[in-house]
């Protein structure tokens, strides 16, 4: 991909700020020794990110950005910017990429676009800095796929507050979170509405930190809610009694998902190639061997059609967002696949970086919906057209 000369910049920047800080701490981060949310704070602060915040402070919420958004060189910069900084996250660390995801983009980020101006002021500016941890409540223990009909989450009015009770579970940042952006369905008159749930509310628990396969470096657990007290102005937005900012949400997670596939299908693929060209069995580079160069070959597809995709998508289509999502997913993890094999039993080993990708690509064909929720959704939009 040709890139201009902003472009460049803004990659140079993230890659070598992620190489130089984030990679070196990815052991601690992984093995639970180092919380991640102090560098997470820092990072924010060194790479200017925080000044979105600022920008809301000084507009009392009215939002930011209007300058780029009346220049489209300056929009598709910013864009540009946005998926670039993703890509170079997951290329190092797609846990830590994940928990940063999910506290600024979709707990900061629905109360930023769904919250009333007072909501916004009091929460979204601490979530940008770092300052606050976020976390998105939608997901239950019987309620995976079907969200809304099998959740038993509730809500009941009473007085100047509503009165939460349930649970959710695999809550990204939930043992460390601080803002928790709760869907629960009304006792009242049946809707789903999301509650800003504080950390300090009375009846809020959380369990312990579960033990995962990959992702290691975001925590994740479940949540417990034992009649907590929400004030009524914690209702988002005041209320819409509207499910399609969570089907937006969805789109925009499966959006960062399919981004996140791509960085680690980019990163295997590059560690994938340099080995091959360095390693010498038979006299001669593996490089050199059809079948090393047929995986080789196989891998540049997909990371250039990967490519194309996720530097293209910005659409809250369900339809766009779900093909992105299934495609890249399955990309990332094939991708690390064939890593693996090129490297053969170092592949295998921590010290080469692969096998943790694999591991935590796995999860992207599996959260924000499975491969078979992507497949059953984008043959429902199709075939509606």
């Amino acid at each position: 991909m040709h890139l201009d000369d902003s472009q460049l910049a803004v990659q140079s920047l993230y890659r070598s700020y992620l190489t130089d800080h984030l990679e070196p701490l990815t052991p601690g981060f992984e093995s639970g020794e180092e919380p991640i949310f102090p560098f997470m704070r820092k990072m924010i602060d060194e790479l200017g990110i925080a000044a979105g915040a600022e920008a809301l402070e000084r507009t009392g919420g009215a939002g930011a950005g209007s300058s780029a958004d009346a220049d489209p060189d300056a929009r598709a910069l910013a864009d540009y910017a946005q998926t670039q900084f993703v890509v170079e996250l997951a290329r190092v660390n797609p846990g830590f990429c994940m928990s940063f995801g999910v506290s600024l983009g979709l707990c900061a980020g629905n109360i930023r676009t769904k919250g009333t101006p007072e909501q916004v002021a009091q929460y979204v500016p601490a979530l940008l800095r770092g300052e606050k941890v976020g976390c998105w409540c939608l997901t239950e223990a019987g309620a995976g796929s079907d969200a809304f009909g099998s959740m038993r989450t509730t809500v009941k009015k009473d007085g100047d507050a509503f009165i939460l009770n349930g649970s959710k579970t695999f809550i990204t940042n939930g043992p460390a979170g601080d803002v928790f952006l709760v869907y629960a369905r009304s006792e009242d008159d049946g809707s789903i509405q999301a509650y800003i749930v504080e950390r300090e509310f009375e009846g809020l628990s959380t369990g312990p930190a579960f033990k995962k396969m990959g992702m290691k470096s975001s925590p994740t657990s479940e949540l417990f809610f034992d009649s907590v007290r929400v004030p009524a102005e914690n209702l988002l937005g005041g209320g819409s009694k509207d499910r399609d900012h969570v089907r937006k949400s969805l789109a925009r997670e499966r959006v960062g998902i399919a981004v996140m596939g791509y960085g680690i299908a980019e990163r295997c693929f590059e560690i994938a190639r340099d080995y091959a060209k360095e390693r010498v069995q038979g006299g001669q580079p593996i490089a050199n061997y059809q079948l090393i160069q047929a995986r080789l070959a196989r891998m540049y597809v997909d990371v250039s059609n990967a490519r194309r995709i996720a530097y293209s998508t910005q659409s809250e289509s369900a339809l766009d967002a779900s093909a992105a999502k299934l495609y890249l997913a399955e990309v990332g993890t094939r991708v690390a696949e064939h890593a693996i094999h090129i490297l053969a039993g170092n592949g295998y080993m921590e010290e080469y970086v692969v096998e943790r990708l694999l591991r935590d690509a796995m999860l992207l064909e599996l959260g924000g919906g499975t491969t078979e929720i992507q497949i059953l959704t984008i043959a429902r939009h199709i075939l509606a057209s």
